[in-house]
């Protein structure tokens, strides 16, 4: 079953790094962060559907801590996958998110143009966008938010699928 975790695992991943390039290089345009993040989350989603079925399919049964189990796994696996592309875009300065870090100032100061007292507090601005776009806060959210959606939807999953004699194996 391990091979299972590290392929559907690794989707997953691979599907988050290009969807995550694709962004930051300006491919898709930066308006499309929440697609983008909702595209993760459901490739993660369709991933583990199909590697719970595969499992099911082989063992001829799923039980409910498997499919748990598998949804663990493959969130871990998927967050480290993405974690290793965005350091890999990340190196060695962070330069390649600079087009986008700049998108994000001059949306923030677009929208407080009519507050001085605001646009006073640029270099505050600045620091927190860099460390928005860090690879210690992308890793925590990534890892967060897989392991969320992972034992969430690997939960739910189980009601439909998992052998109901059994909460073992």
């Amino acid at each position: 079953m391990v091979k299972y975790y590290w392929i559907f695992g690794g989707i997953a991943g691979l599907s988050s790094v290009a969807l995550e390039y694709l962004l930051f290089s300006g491919y898709l345009g930066y308006e499309h962060t929440y697609g983008v993040v909702l595209g993760k989350f459901l490739s993660m989603l369709v991933c583990l559907v199909f590697c719970v079925i595969l499992i099911k399919k082989l063992k001829g049964r799923i039980s409910f801590l498997r499919t748990s189990f598998t949804g663990l796994m493959l969130a871990l696996i998927c967050s480290a996958i993405s974690g290793i592309g965005y350091s890999w875009m990340y190196a060695p300065n962070g330069e390649f998110f600079q087009p986008t870090k700049d998108h994000v100032l001059e949306g923030w100061k677009k929208e407080n143009a009519n507050k001085p007292d605001e646009l006073m507090k640029i270099d505050e601005v600045k620091t927190k966008i860099n460390e928005r776009f860090s690879l210690k806060n992308h890793t925590y959210f990534d890892l967060a938010g897989y392991l969320v959606c992972g034992l969430f939807f690997s939960a739910l999953l189980a009601a439909f699928v998992a052998d109901r004699s059994s909460l073992t194996g």
